[in-house]
């Protein structure tokens, strides 16, 4: 159809549901299924039982056409700016949603960090984000590092709205941006689940993190006791007894 676009398509599907936001959910919740490698079947079916073979196929629709739109505007957080323009009102206010201008996100992510400086030491940088919404400003960052370094950044982005942390799921994923989407109350610091794009997995942040923690344990000093004539690393020795490994401090 001349002119469709993933918003037409979802406000066509709501016409016959409760509501366009909860059509557009549905959407975001089955999207960001499809797009962790089998790890959310689940989830994604207890969305599609709600579905009429037709209505799903509308709904795969939805998200082609919205890969098609992302393609000609990169690093652009179309979910949330649709999502803040249909929601209520009530519920935006009640969870403090407020959705960030692009240039705000845009002068965010040169401000945080030197980017070049970054690129040029060529190692991983963390970066959280405590209040993600649908994670505009990491795409912002993420366009800073595009193309070739987006996998310098690890992403841990938290927000508190299924909605919300879906929307980031799917915006950082299908941007090649390695990232943690946890589900939960920053600032009560409870966690309702938390998913990993293959990206994470795909550039080893979890072994990386393991090593990272492996060596700090290695190279840490013993608290509370004189500082030895020699570093720690030093007094470690290791020699086979009876095919073990015999550490000796």
């Amino acid at each position: 159809m001349p002119n469709e676009t993933f918003r037409t398509v979802i406000e066509q599907i709501a016409r016959t549901k409760s509501s366009t936001v909860g059509v557009f959910s549905d959407l975001c919740r089955v999207a960001a299924c499809a797009l962790a490698m089998g790890s959310r079947e689940k989830e994604y079916l207890e969305v599609a039982r709600n579905y009429s073979r037709d209505e799903l196929s509308d709904l795969s629709r939805a998200m082609a056409l919205l890969v098609q739109e992302m393609e000609a505007a990169p690093f652009t957080d179309l979910l949330g700016e649709y999502y803040l323009g249909i929601a209520p009102h009530s519920s935006k206010q009640t969870r403090g949603e407020f959705f960030t201008p692009p240039a705000i996100s845009k002068l965010m992510a040169r401000l945080v960090m030197d980017v070049d400086e970054v690129k040029s030491a060529g190692k991983p940088v963390t970066v959280n984000e405590p209040a993600c919404g649908s994670g505009g400003m990491i795409l912002a960052l993420g366009e800073q590092f595009a193309p070739g370094s987006v996998d310098l950044l690890r992403v841990t982005a938290q927000d508190i709205n299924p909605v919300a942390a879906d929307m980031a799921y799917i915006n950082l994923t299908l941007w090649g941006i390695p990232a943690k989407i946890v589900l939960g109350d920053t600032i009560r610091m409870t966690v309702t689940a938390e998913w990993r794009n293959l990206h994470w997995h795909r550039v080893g942040e979890e072994q990386r993190v393991k090593f990272q923690r492996l060596r700090d344990l290695v190279t840490a000093e013993p608290k509370n006791q004189p500082a030895p004539s020699t570093s720690f690393v030093e007094r470690v020795k290791s020699r086979e007894t009876s095919g073990q490994l015999e550490l000796n401090f």
